[in-house]
């Protein structure tokens, strides 16, 4: 599976944290998270634009949400926030699992709108 992770201690509690996450740009330009399940997700960085939707939301402690920008890949998107001293530890993980599942032939993220790579052809 394609993972990149990413922790780092801020400052502020974990409500703090979880408001900078849905409520500012910290992720990108111009981000606007729903963070209820099946919530909209877009942000743009740089020119690029990712769309998506929210799978799982839990204030003030976790949010999954899935996003891809136009005609890319989909990759799942996890944050978890969690007292740390006197800040708070921000965990995030952004997988494309999407890769692993088309790989065995398994179209699931046409299945959710989200489009994976080419399925392997069978030989």
């Amino acid at each position: 599976m394609h993972e990149v992770e990413r922790e780092t201690v801020v400052a502020g509690t974990p409500e703090e944290a979880w408001r900078a996450v849905v409520e500012t740009d910290w992720l990108g330009e111009d981000v606007r998270i729903d963070p209820r399940p099946d919530g909209e997700v877009s942000a743009r960085d740089e020119g690029r634009e990712r769309r998506g939707f929210v799978e799982e939301a839990d204030p003030p402690s976790r949010l999954v949400f899935w996003w891809s920008e136009p005609g890319d890949e989909g990759s799942r998107v996890e944050i978890t926030l969690e007292e740390a001293g006197e800040g708070t530890r921000v965990r995030v993980v952004e997988s494309r699992p999407l890769a692993v599942l088309d790989a065995y032939g398994s179209d699931l993220g046409a299945a959710i709108g989200i489009r994976g790579p080419q399925a392997l052809a069978t030989a």
